[in-house]
């Protein structure tokens, strides 16, 4: 099957993450390119990802109109938020780590409290 790159980001560990047309999140070391985890992210495409700055959580979102909050070591799902009536095209964690903005294809941005 084939996939199409949306969205990547890059950690301050040498790893990048990639998300896209496969609903996959995939963590890559990027010293020598390969794919250390493969995850299943969404139900649709996912459009966006950003990791915090301190690294310990990443978000997720995309056609499914949800935001997903992650572990990033676990790899685990930590919340869930919904409230986008259109695909969620951007999101990114606030420098303080205290807020995720979020901002779908109907127009809407949301700012959601991390806890």
């Amino acid at each position: 099957s084939s996939r199409v790159l949306w969205t990547l980001a890059v950690t301050q560990l040498s790893q990048v993450l990639t998300a896209g047309s496969d609903r996959k999140i995939t963590f890559w070391d990027s010293y020598d390119c390969s794919a250390i985890r493969e995850m299943e992210g969404s139900k649709g495409e996912i459009n966006t990802i950003d990791i915090s700055e301190d690294g310990s959580l990443f978000i997720s979102a995309g056609s499914d109109k949800v935001l997903k909050t992650w572990s990033y070591d676990e790899g685990e799902l930590r919340q869930v938020g919904v409230g986008h009536s259109g695909v969620i095209t951007k999101a990114r964690i606030s420098p303080d780590q205290k807020n995720i903005v979020s901002i779908g294809e109907e127009g809407a941005i949301f700012i959601w409290r991390l806890d």
